[in-house]
């Protein structure tokens, strides 16, 4: 994890999901990101490489810790999602919830014309 200031100003962390989307990994990473929005950081890519599978627990966590974090004026935004989870994020329509980018690169300039 690590964060760097875009186009804005804006500081950016970066957080890994070290694998699937369920409620035992994203417990772990609310924790996580509770710390960060502690330390009044507000704006973060959620790289997904690793997750090849999500389930409805987890997808709750997330979704919650984003409007979370979208009450403090951040957002919270994915990259390198695999068609998998990409699907499944359709099929339940948090697509029209949460921004997915294919890249890092483009979920950090997404902030910048935010």
């Amino acid at each position: 994890m690590g964060h760097r200031l875009n186009g804005n100003g804006k500081a950016v962390d970066v957080v890994r999901c070290p694998g699937d989307l369920n409620a035992t990994q994203m417990v772990s990473m609310k924790t996580r990101f509770s710390r960060l929005i502690n330390q009044n950081r507000r704006f973060f890519l959620l790289d997904l490489k690793e997750a090849g599978h999500a389930d409805l627990a987890g997808l709750g966590i997330l979704v919650d810790r984003i409007r979370k974090v979208r009450s403090l004026k951040g957002d919270i935004r994915l990259f390198n999602i695999r068609p998998e989870v990409s699907n499944i994020l359709n099929m339940i329509g948090l697509n029209h919830i949460i921004e997915t980018y294919p890249t890092e690169e483009e979920a950090r300039r997404s902030f910048r014309v935010a």
